[in-house]
């Protein structure tokens, strides 16, 4: 995904804190006041994956995207793993396959070049994102810290060890939408 695709992802980002306020680190009202400059940073951070829904759906506008993750290197690594960031799948496609899609995309990419692992954060009393990640293979580290924007809130780290277990891209699950990385 290059800079101009930063209006995209700014969309897709607040549609995703509005359905979702509690799942992120962010709040809507930051994210919607910041300029486009951040917004063509954002872009640049790492690896997007996409989730399009399939043409014949419904209702959705062709190239709306149902899910998207970033796949990024974080601060402190020493180059071998990356990490899972901005998660989220649209709440009419939950339940179909688009977060384990998503997630394989990633860690296929990871592991293709060259990292040893993949982590993540997950606030605590996201069920449904524990579920996602537990059947995907993550495993919760003892690692716990406070949440950027409400510090009285817990986060815990995942990691997922890629080993040689993918040294060949993940095998793909069925799923009603396909995932693209579009970098």
């Amino acid at each position: 995904m290059g800079e101009e695709n930063w209006a995209g992802l700014r969309a897709l980002r607040l549609r995703a804190l509005e359905a979702d306020p509690d799942a992120f680190g962010a709040a809507l009202a930051e994210e919607a006041a910041r300029d486009e400059v951040f917004w063509r940073r954002r872009v640049l951070i790492g690896d997007w994956f996409l989730a399009r829904a399939p043409e014949e759906a419904v209702g959705m506008v062709a190239e709306e995207a149902v899910g998207v993750v970033a796949l990024v290197a974080p601060p402190a690594s020493a180059g071998y793993e990356r990490q899972l960031d901005a998660l989220w799948v649209a709440p009419a496609w939950r339940g179909r396959g688009v977060g384990e899609a998503l997630i394989d995309a990633a860690v296929a990419h990871a592991a293709r070049h060259g990292a040893a692992s993949v982590s993540l954060t997950v606030a605590d009393g996201n069920g449904a994102a524990l579920g996602l990640y537990r059947r995907t293979g993550f495993r919760a580290t003892g690692e716990r810290s406070p949440r950027p924007r409400d510090p009285g809130r817990t986060r815990e780290r995942f990691r997922l060890s890629l080993g040689t277990q993918f040294s060949t891209p993940a095998p793909s699950r069925p799923s009603s939408s396909t995932p693209t990385t579009i970098r």
